[in-house]
């Protein structure tokens, strides 16, 4: 998960594992990846000295060691600080369900690139632990962290890691299929519970007990994200729709259905329909 670990960076007696007695982190707790930033004018590119430098100005003046999970430097790698040996230290109040990443942006820039990239990878890699949000620390707290550039990267989605969609199978001759004319809408969030918030996974009864080929649609997405649908199990690696910001638009593909159900997960907010077009027999 980290490019860099703690013993590339910290000094004796500094250490994080001398100055705090947290616990390890609790994965089934946590539900919010929070991102943060430095609040310097320029970070700066010596990541090591920065962490150490930092490191000994909390421990002197404030008695424990950062904070953070981790930090994301403008190269694009990813240092461990708290790690995942230790609950976080940086978002007041919350630090028992949360995983804190700093961002090494100069003052209210966004994160470039390589940040961007590194960033999406550790959210798909936190992930397969519990299924998480992204969040700015302003969202939890008054503060400006973790700056107008970063966060409004956080509100159009651009950390969420985009899947690609999976080949469509081509049907055998052994696979019978009836289609649904005109098509069953199964489904309309905004007339049935409402929008589904980022990070949301809800079943959908489709009236069928076997795989189902859906039309789905992602409607005024608050942000760019990408939703998946299927039957039992894990939430999948795959997507089978990726949107943009306030675009709607749609996919079809077959899904399996468990108990006459299917779920489907958005990353990001948006008002979501499912329509029916055939089954397999």
């Amino acid at each position: 998960m980290f490019d860099r670990p703690r013993t590339s960076w910290e000094q004796a007696g500094m250490t994080v594992g001398e100055h705090t007695d947290a616990r390890p982190i609790n994965w089934s707790r946590v539900d919010s990846i929070v991102i943060h930033y430095t609040a310097a004018e320029t970070a700066d590119t010596d990541t090591a000295r920065w962490l150490a430098q930092m490191q000994r100005s909390y421990v002197n003046g404030r008695g424990y060691s950062l904070g953070y999970s981790c930090a994301v430097d403008q190269d694009g790698a990813c240092w461990e600080i708290r790690g995942t040996d230790y609950i976080p230290a940086a978002t007041k109040n919350e630090n028992g369900h949360t995983f804190a990443i700093l961002q090494m942006v100069d003052w209210q820039n966004p994160a470039n690139p390589a940040m961007v990239e590194r960033t999406r990878q550790l959210v798909a890699a936190l992930r397969q632990q519990n299924r998480m949000s992204i969040t700015g620390h302003r969202d939890w707290a008054a503060t400006r962290c973790p700056g107008d550039g970063v966060y409004h990267q956080i509100e159009t989605g651009v950390f969420e890691p985009v899947p690609t969609p999976p080949t469509p199978p081509t049907p055998g001759p052994e696979v019978d299929m009836r289609l649904i004319d005109p098509p069953q809408r199964v489904f309309d969030s905004r007339s049935q519970g409402g929008r589904f918030a980022a990070g949301e996974t809800r079943r959908i009864s489709v009236g069928q007990t076997g795989p189902v080929f859906v039309n789905v649609t992602a409607v005024d997405p608050t942000g760019s994200g990408w939703l998946a649908a299927w039957g039992s199990g894990p939430l999948p690696s795959v997507s089978n729709l990726n949107f943009t910001h306030g675009v709607t638009i749609a996919n079809s593909a077959w899904v399996p259905v468990s108990n006459g159900q299917i779920q489907v997960y958005v990353s990001q907010s948006t008002d979501v329909l499912i329509d029916v077009q055939a089954v397999a027999q």
